[in-house]
């Protein structure tokens, strides 16, 4: 998949580099310029592909626009629906909304650029052609965004106004790591060396916790951007990506500049973002541009003075080496300046002398070309070689290979335990002491099938961060699994993985290896009967959970329900679950009265009950659970995740690929033949 997304990089930026008019070598440099820039290569390392997806997607983007608004014509907006669809599928819904932005401010200058302002007739086609390219590019990707709606105002950052200002800031770009463009040992990075073990790139030195990339893009295209000022100026274009390129730094820093502030108020969705600095591929990919549109600019001005009427002219060759040089002198004595300020910060000065060897070698192959020493050929040949090796250079120490699954998630002596249990069963891995960890205490134990009280949850619900605990600084803090059991015993945490010994009157040690293993005696099963309802709202809910008398065995606490009379006296009676798989659940219930049965897994839209065959409503229950009233006697309860959204939305996505494929037969078949 990688291969595949930084190929389409570099062809996406070679066609875009086309059609603003560059020669086909200059294009080609242009692509090899993006397709191993460090912001997309180093998202290989963190597994970021969603974000890989949509940077690389970019200059595609912006080459189906930029013809379909010179030209008008209809396959070009097609090939922007099917570009705007894909990325979208990627779901990685920060970084596209970044590029949508972008392409938007695009096409906007586009329209103003070829002057179709002043033509009603080309400009309305041009924008119905655009708005039906974005609605259909949705479209495809309605698969997912349906669904996601239905989620959205149950996600953590769901709520009005997300989860405040400072929350949408965290993971800014500190504006000190803009010299990770020159040199990534400027800032470093939280990534060592396979082999050594020594940080590849210099310890990290930034603001935020940790870095797992870099903004590098190479001394050519720095070389290119400097000399635009001198060779590019009257291209508005190259002005264009410019202001692009300054916008999104300006996301990218976030709450590092009060800048951020505005964007926070007045565009919509940013509330619920963090990790502002994701708008950097943005940055590297107008940066780019503009290295190709200088590029070409140079190119012209070679041309003009070798087909001047003496063959050459002296004069402005001259002037152009005194202009590239300077350019060169101009950022080595900046990023010197950064050495020197970091002068306890010995990776930066290597790499330093690394970029001032790759800054030194492409600045005299441009002298060398401007000065008609080297052919075209020759220096596409000679920079294509440069920047490949100076961008991998810094890119190669992301790619780290890894053990296989079959050794890196091999069962250990805990999930053989556990598995040997009775199922299902919630597990909760408590924080290690420092220095310590079990498997990463993150997702291993789904590996296999072992739910889990915590771990990365994609799509993690709001509720369930509230029932646990949720934290200010965090997502989740625990607090009310440490403070008030009953929630812990409510929600079937059976069993408890921790790196030290516990001491709880209800903790009883079952197993000890890589790890220890406590059982909750009094932890309640997956399926539970309760003899009590309460009828409460969410906050009301939580606060009568905390108080020590409250028992999950007697009370359920129905959120939003009609009044629901159960039958008083004792209950007598047993629920198990006898089929589990995560769109189905089946639960045997055995009971002396009508009671409430209690299934502790997360009420969801989408969830449809059925008692002896006969439908029910399924209750949100004890603030996030699920819950079906059931008459006495034995009875089956069938639990069905049925999603009317992600139904619709699958239908809708195989339309638009079957739509596609027709337009592309259709296209093939009216092409004319020799």
């Amino acid at each position: 998949m990688f291969i595949f997304q930084f190929g389409m990089a570099g062809l996406g930026m070679y066609l875009l580099a086309g059609e603003l008019g560059t020669r086909r070598w200059v294009g080609f440099l242009a692509g090899l310029m993006f397709q191993f820039t460090g912001i997309t290569m180093s998202a290989v390392y963190a597994g970021h592909d969603g974000r890989i997806i949509v940077a690389t997607l970019a200059p595609t983007l912006f080459f189906f626009l930029h013809r379909g608004i010179r030209t008008g014509a209809v396959a070009p907006f097609i090939g922007a629906a099917a570009t705007i669809g894909f990325f979208l599928l990627s779901f990685q819904i920060q970084s596209a909304y970044y590029l949508l932005l972008a392409s938007a401010g695009w096409a906007a200058f586009l329209l103003v650029h070829h002057g179709y302002l002043s033509n009603s007739a080309a400009l309305l086609r041009r924008l119905a052609l655009g708005l039906a390219a974005v609605a259909f590019g949705f479209a495809m990707a309605a698969v997912n965004f349906l669904p996601f709606i239905d989620y959205v105002p149950t996600s953590p950052r769901g709520a009005e106004g997300g989860r405040g200002y400072e929350y949408s800031t965290s993971w800014s770009m500190p504006p000190a790591e803009i010299g990770a463009l020159a040199v990534p040992e400027h800032s470093g990075a939280s990534i060592q060396d396979p082999n050594t073990g020594a940080p590849a790139l210099g310890e990290y030195r930034g603001a935020n916790p940790f870095k797992l990339h870099t903004e590098y893009v190479g001394a050519t295209v720095l070389a290119l951007l400097v000399l635009g000022a001198a060779f590019a100026r009257r291209d508005r274009r190259w002005w264009f990506f410019a202001g692009l390129s300054v916008f999104a730094l300006l996301i990218a820093f976030g709450g590092h500049t009060p800048v951020y502030r505005l964007f926070y108020e007045a565009l919509p969705g940013t509330k619920r973002f963090r990790a502002p600095s994701i708008s950097f591929f943005v940055v590297s990919f107008s940066l780019v541009a503009m290295a190709a549109i200088t590029l070409e600019r140079l190119a012209e001005q070679r041309d003009a003075a070798q087909s001047g009427p003496r063959g050459h002219r002296p004069g402005e060759e001259s002037t152009s080496n005194a202009l590239i040089w300077l350019a060169g002198a101009s950022i080595a004595f900046f990023v010197l300046w950064m050495m020197v300020s970091h002068g306890d910060n010995p990776a930066a000065t290597g790499g330093f002398g690394r970029f001032l060897i790759f800054l030194v070698a492409v600045l005299a192959a441009l002298v060398a070309w401007t000065r008609g020493s080297m052919g075209n050929r020759t220096v596409a040949v000679v920079l294509a070689l440069l920047t490949v090796a100076d961008l991998w250079i810094v890119a190669r120490p992301f790619f780290q290979t890894a053990p296989p699954p079959a050794e890196t998630f091999a069962a250990d002596d805990v999930v053989q335990f556990i598995r040997s249990q009775p199922q299902p069963a919630r597990v909760w891995v408590l924080p290690f002491p420092a220095g310590q960890t079990y498997r990463g205490s993150g997702d291993y134990l789904m590996h296999f099938g072992i739910d889990q009280a915590g771990g990365e949850h994609p799509n993690p619900l709001q509720r369930w961060y509230e029932y646990v605990g949720a934290g200010k600084e965090s997502y989740t803090d625990w607090h009310n699994f440490l403070e008030a059991p009953a929630f812990r015993h409510g929600a079937n945490i059976r069993y408890i993985i921790s790196g030290v010994p516990l001491e709880a009157p209800e903790l009883r040690e079952v197993h000890r290896g890589s790890a220890l293993v406590y059982e909750d005696t009094t932890a309640l099963h997956r399926a539970y009967l309760v003899p009590q309802v309460r009828v409460l709202g969410d906050a009301a809910a939580l606060e009568v959970m905390r108080q020590p008398d409250f028992d999950p065995r007697r009370t359920a606490l129905v959120a939003g329900a009609p009044s629901i009379r159960l039958s008083t006296g004792p209950l007598s009676g047993s629920a198990a679950v006898t089929e589990y798989t995560p769109d189905r659940v089946v639960v045997q219930t055995q009971a002396s009265r009508p009671a409430m049965l209690v299934l502790a897994d997360n009420y969801y839209l989408g969830w449809r009950a059925s008692v002896g065959g006969a439908t029910v409503p399924v209750l949100r229950t004890n603030h996030t659970f699920r819950g079906v009233a059931v008459p006495a006697g034995t009875q089956e309860v069938v639990f069905e995740f049925v999603p009317t959204s992600l139904r619709t939305g699958f239908a809708i996505y195989v339309t638009t690929l079957v739509l596609l494929a027709g337009y592309a037969v259709f296209a093939v078949a009216r092409r004319p033949r020799d």
